[in-house]
């Protein structure tokens, strides 16, 4: 594990969207008190960042330009760190490109300097609840878990602080925080792709090629030991584009990836598993969540018990 405090000491960033919702601010916090000096650029002004602004006011070593961004703070930089919703398509992202600056997201750094196993999934539905699953699964056999990637109001470059106190870290990510996997060239150890239909096609403006290249970072940059395990829809759609160009690795064209890869069928789920999340759905869930925790060496009866006291994603439908 690299010393993630050295990295950032002293580096000239620029944080691209602080936002409201935790995310940004957590990201600048520990950028700030780790001794970078911080650009914070958000298109937001001063009035609608205000209670995100309080909570990093103390700092001296964080410059704002707010309510707009400008070119010249992505041309003069170490990295950009890019929230998640900004596209790569951006003038500013574009802009950095030229100046060969790094753009980096903060999902993909916590992967990097973490020194732990990381879990990511991923797929077009499913993956929060898988993500959570894993993790309810993993502490209820005494594993310490950190849950990260897109979980609403957390940090992940917060999340560096707690790795010396966990075993392994399960991640939720979104095909645009996947982008910065791809930047540094790697891939989660564990990685799970439960599905992949033409969602967000707004944001891809209907580029399904380009959507599924960047799910396809979960897996791109494994290497022989890892493990890649895929729903049983993402296989029965493999032969369409851009589906069939799934094992396409970082060897090029119709090279294979480096990992094991594993079908979760959600037959492997047993009928007689008394489970609280209703929906054949979430009997696909279950099935890839359960293959990645054989992998992680539970048994099939502790992830049955996991399974049946599982009550789904926080704050999603539950049956009292």
């Amino acid at each position: 594990m690299t010393n993630f405090k050295e990295f950032f000491r002293g580096k000239k960033i620029t944080l691209m969207g602080l936002g409201l919702l935790g995310r940004g601010v957590g990201d600048a916090l520990f950028l700030a008190e780790g001794g970078a000096q911080l650009t914070v650029t958000d298109l937001k002004n001063e009035e609608q960042l205000q209670e995100s602004l309080k909570k990093l006011k103390k700092f001296k070593n964080i410059r704002y330009v707010l309510g707009e961004h400008r070119l010249e703070d992505f041309s003069d930089c170490d990295f950009v760190l890019k929230a998640a919703g900004v596209s790569l398509d951006s003038i500013y992202i574009k802009e950095a490109r030229k100046n060969n600056i790094p753009i980096r997201m903060s999902a993909a750094i916590f992967t990097r300097f973490s020194g732990l196993p990381v879990v990511g999934v991923t797929g077009t539905r499913g993956k929060s609840t898988v993500t959570h699953l894993i993790k309810h699964l993993l502490e209820s056999v005494g594993r310490k878990v950190i849950l990260g990637g897109n979980v609403r109001g957390v940090s992940n470059l917060q999340l560096l602080k707690k790795v010396a106190r966990a075993e392994i870290a399960v991640l939720e990510l979104d095909s645009w925080q996947l982008q910065g996997f791809e930047e540094e060239k790697i891939s989660p150890h564990i990685s799970v792709f439960t599905n992949f239909l033409s969602d967000h096609v707004n944001y891809y403006k209907n580029d399904l090629k380009q959507y599924f290249l960047d799910k396809s970072q979960i897996f791109k940059y494994q290497q022989n030991g890892d493990t890649l395990i895929l729903g049983e829809q993402v296989i029965k759609n493999k032969s369409k584009r851009p589906m069939k160009s799934f094992q396409h690795t970082k060897g090029g064209e119709g090279s294979q990836t480096k990992s094991k890869v594993l079908i979760a069928k959600k037959n492997l789920v047993p009928k007689s598993w008394k489970i609280k999340i209703p929906g054949e759905h979430n009997r696909e869930n279950i099935a890839c969540a359960l293959m990645a925790c054989r992998v992680l060496g539970l048994s099939d009866d502790e992830i049955k018990n996991g399974v049946e006291s599982f009550v789904g994603v926080p704050g999603r439908l539950e049956f009292l």
